[in-house]
């Protein structure tokens, strides 16, 4: 479901562009330092969005340093060390990562799952205890949205459920201003809100060919009767989402990483959505997938 946060490189500043790329190497780093290699599987723009969000509103600065690592033997990079929104975001992307390594076991019996999700047993029982409240919270949420999945639930009750995790994501606990962390959590929500949707229109091929819950199908598979009928509604809310985003967004005091995050919300979401919709390519507008596996 996570995929849909990242930036437009073809209209992204070089600086910030390197920024981002500085946030997602440290996050790589930090994933391995707190859980190994595997638990570099939990690696996403999603998870490095997180963390240059929660950085940004960290007055504590983050130490900047050039390394060397597997991708880059030869070539020293820049990475961020020593960020607590760095290392929270490592935890949450591998206690995702492991939560949906087991939805997947509970939902499907796959085998492929059951094996990552007792690789990553060792590291969940330190992440669980240090992260209780988060990983309860999300845990529960997750298994109410597969509840709601199975009974068929609507869109708006789906959404609000996966929403609600990403809200929980967005409050860390070394954010000590609570005004601040009810921004981050509306903040939070409203992405996680879009995410859901944006997902599931995107999606709506490949769940009519296979059967699985899809909340715009409801029984249609006829995929594009159902994308006509929905194409107004379904912008004007995704676009409404991205509002609110961006009117949370102002709220906020950012210490470092603003014309990044504004890249992000104002530009690279939205040519996300704008692909998607359209039913366009969008591989010009995102980083290389090989920029991904470069840094695992």
């Amino acid at each position: 479901m996570f995929g849909y946060v990242t930036i437009c490189k073809d209209r992204i500043d070089d600086a910030d562009y390197k920024t981002f790329m500085t946030y997602y190497c440290g996050l790589c780093k930090a994933m391995g330092k707190q859980g190994g290699q595997l638990s570099r599987l939990g690696l996403s723009y999603d998870i490095t969005f997180l963390a240059t969000v929660l950085s940004g509103v960290d007055s504590e600065e983050p130490q900047i340093c050039d390394k060397r690592c597997i991708a880059h033997p030869v070539k020293k990079h820049k990475e961020i060390q020593n960020s607590r929104a760095v290392d929270y975001a490592a935890n949450m992307g591998i206690m995702l990562a492991y939560l949906k390594f087991l939805d997947d076991w509970r939902d499907d019996g796959s085998i492929k799952a059951l094996f990552l999700m007792l690789l990553y047993k060792p590291m969940i029982k330190r992440i669980r205890k240090k992260y209780a409240v988060k990983y309860d919270a999300v845990y529960s949420e997750l298994l109410r949205l597969g509840g709601l999945e199975k009974a068929g639930a609507g869109l708006d009750e789906a959404a609000d459920c996966f929403a609600r995790i990403l809200e929980t994501l967005f409050m860390p606990d070394f954010i000590a201003d609570k005004t601040t962390l009810r921004v981050l959590g509306w903040f939070g929500y409203n992405i996680g809100r879009w995410i859901y949707v944006i997902d599931a229109y995107n999606d709506m091929e490949k769940d009519a060919r296979s059967g699985s819950y899809n909340p715009f199908l409801t029984g249609n598979t006829d995929v594009n009767a159902v994308k006509s009928g929905i194409a107004y509604t379904t912008e004007t809310a995704l676009t409404m989402n991205l509002a609110e985003l961006s009117t949370t967004y102002e709220l906020l005091k950012i210490y470092r990483n603003d014309s990044l995050i504004r890249h992000i919300i104002y530009t690279g979401i939205r040519a996300k959505q704008e692909s998607i919709l359209r039913s366009a390519p969008n591989a010009e507008n995102d980083i290389d997938t090989g920029e991904k596996n470069e840094s695992v």
